[in-house]
């Protein structure tokens, strides 16, 4: 199985999209305690195109995660830590 890492030069932004060769990976609509440089940084750190990817874009529609979702299920430490920093400062 191919094992393609994340690189800070793959993606592209566009408006509220972050994009991956015309591909999305995340949208952000709200003002949050993920930015999408914290989010691009975990995303580089403990994830593979393939892997995300195919969580995000599952053939089976049930199956599908959203891009918050997939990050926070397989590093909760991270997201735990960026909600209660984001939280501190609000």
């Amino acid at each position: 199985m191919i094992k393609t890492p994340f690189t800070k030069y793959m993606f592209n932004k566009s408006g509220q999209y972050l994009l991956l060769n015309n591909t999305f990976i995340a949208r952000f609509k709200y003002k949050g305690p993920v930015t999408m440089a914290e989010f691009k940084r975990e995303l580089i750190r403990n994830h593979t195109v393939e892997e995300y990817l195919g969580l995000l874009n599952h053939p089976d529609f049930s199956q599908r995660k959203a891009p918050l979702q997939i990050l926070k299920e397989k590093n909760p430490a991270w997201y735990e830590a960026t909600k209660a920093a984001w939280m501190a400062k609000h």
